[in-house]
Order: C-alpha cells, then structure tokens, then sequence
C-alpha cells in the first residue's frame, strides 16, 4: 500500500480520536467517570497501536501506531455522533 494511503487512514483514525474525546465531556456524567473512560480510551489505542506497529513488513512503525491509535477511536466516535444526532443527554 502506498504511503499516501497511510497518511490518510491515519488523519481519519487522528480525527475521530480527537473527537471522540472532545465529545466524552457531553455525554458522560462525572468527572472521575470521563476520567477513567479516557484513560481507557487512551490505554486501548496505545495497545491497538503497538500491535500494528509490530506486525512484519516494509511499513513505517511509528505510522502504524498512529493508525492503530486512531482506529481503535472510531467506534466510540461514531457512537458518541449518533448520541449527537438523536440529542441524547449525559448518561
């Protein structure tokens, strides 16, 4: 796969991340809750991470995590958008 292709799967997973945790303080009631969601949320990407940057290949490692890092983040994003969407209040 070309390295543009990469770059670009890995600003879509890096924009649902930055989303998902802008929109956690909308919908998630408490602060030692939101905290110990983003932990986890940051924890789960880190490891996504680290896995695709240790599968073999000629591919950069550091790009591999940052797209690992990102798409583990786009479920929770496209979660919390229907929650946007459908005007849903803080659980």
């Amino acid at each position: 796969m070309s390295t543009a292709l990469f770059l670009a799967v890995a600003a879509i997973g890096l924009v649902a991340a930055v989303y998902t945790h802008l929109q956690l303080r909308h919908f998630v009631r408490g602060a030692k809750r939101l905290l110990g969601l983003r932990i986890f949320l940051i924890g789960l990407g880190v490891g996504v991470g680290i896995a695709l940057s240790l599968l073999p290949g000629e591919h950069s490692r550091a790009l591999a995590f940052v797209i690992g890092f990102g798409l583990s983040h786009l479920p929770p994003a496209f979660v919390l958008l229907l929650k946007r969407l459908r005007g849903e209040r803080p659980s």
